[in-house]
């Protein structure tokens, strides 16, 4: 993007008056002379270019399955399930048998700045270890599909975790926890069939290339929460450190439902906040199919150093307390 606006600060400044002092600046008016051209060919804008940013994509814009179905074909299953419809699935080989979404492979970073020229930013950010991560932690929500584990379903607004969250009532007391769970799903994916067969031939699977797209909505009011100590929300080991079973009830009930609690709540200094590392290809990918007006902000960062190298934490299974409030 630095060429483009470049370029257009010295298409601008072509057509400015040249300031007191200044060396005199060659007009669009002296570039059409010279080369013979009639300045109404050339055109020059009297008036500042106008910056709208354009709407928010729909979450349920079919292209979001068009979008991501080969990405994640090689690393898990695209299957109908007679509930929640359209869904992908990890191969369990490649996430183990107690993968929970935003709590195992990977780790929570912290981003809040204002670029001036969009809404301000104040966000966590899951950096997964993944290679598929950039993918289904930034788009689409998870939903626990019993026995068979986890299902993405797909869609195709940007967010640097779909999450809900229960905050501590006193962030600075050493003993607070701090819970999350994935944000269940809106809506649905059911597949009609189009001009062809919508399975590929031979095999039974689904080809939404030749099937028709329908968003169905959908209303679940529950998600499994994931509970550490609020101290070790940033922890890079933090699948490590999931309270689990009756240690995570005993302490679900000390937090309550929440927007995203800001770091300073949870008792964090600014300096003690990582901040997405920019230079993950993952964010990479995800921040660049954001709506523009959200892909803008991206360049605002600190320019941070590649990201250390990740290990796979797996803990003991998705033996977390779920609350009705």
């Amino acid at each position: 993007m630095l060429p483009v606006v470049l370029g257009l600060a010295v298409a601008g400044s072509a057509c400015a008056e040249p300031t007191d002092g200044a060396a005199p600046v060659r007009t669009a008016h002296d570039v059409a002379r010279s080369s013979e051209l009639d300045l109404e060919t050339v055109g020059c804008s009297t008036t500042p270019p106008l910056r709208r940013a354009p709407p928010e994509f729909d979450d349920a814009d079919p292209s979001a399955v068009r979008l991501f179905y080969d990405v994640l074909a090689p690393y898990g299953s695209w299957t109908e399930d007679v509930r929640l419809g359209l869904v992908w699935m990890p191969a369990r080989a490649g996430v183990g048998e107690a993968f929970v979404p935003y709590a195992t492979h990977g780790r929570w970073t912290h981003r809040a700045f204002d670029s001036g020229e969009s809404a301000p930013i104040d966000e966590y950010v899951w950096v997964s270890d993944l290679p598929w991560g950039w993918v289904t932690f930034h788009y689409g929500r998870w939903t626990f599909a019993g026995e068979r584990g986890w299902a993405w379903i797909p869609g195709r607004r940007y967010a640097g975790a779909w999450v809900d969250w229960r905050a501590p009532e006193r962030g600075d007391d050493p003993s607070a926890v701090v819970g999350w769970g994935p944000t269940p799903p809106s809506q649905l994916w059911r597949v009609s069939p189009g001009p062809s067969p919508s399975r590929a031939r031979g095999h039974g699977q689904i080809d939404v290339r030749e099937a028709r797209l329908v968003a169905v909505p959908y209303a679940a009011f529950a998600t499994p929460y994931a509970y550490v100590r609020a101290r070790e929300l940033f922890a890079t080991d933090i699948g490590e450190r999931l309270l689990h079973g009756p240690a995570a009830l005993a302490v679900a009930h000390g937090t309550q439902p929440s927007s995203a609690p800001r770091p300073p709540r949870l008792g964090f200094r600014a300096g003690d906040v990582p901040s997405p590392p920019t230079l993950d290809r993952g964010l990479q990918q995800a921040w660049m199919l954001a709506t523009p007006a959200t892909a803008s902000a991206v360049g605002a960062g600190p320019e941070l150093g590649a990201p250390p190298r990740l290990r796979t934490y797996v803990t003991g299974g998705p033996h977390f307390a779920t609350l009705r409030n």
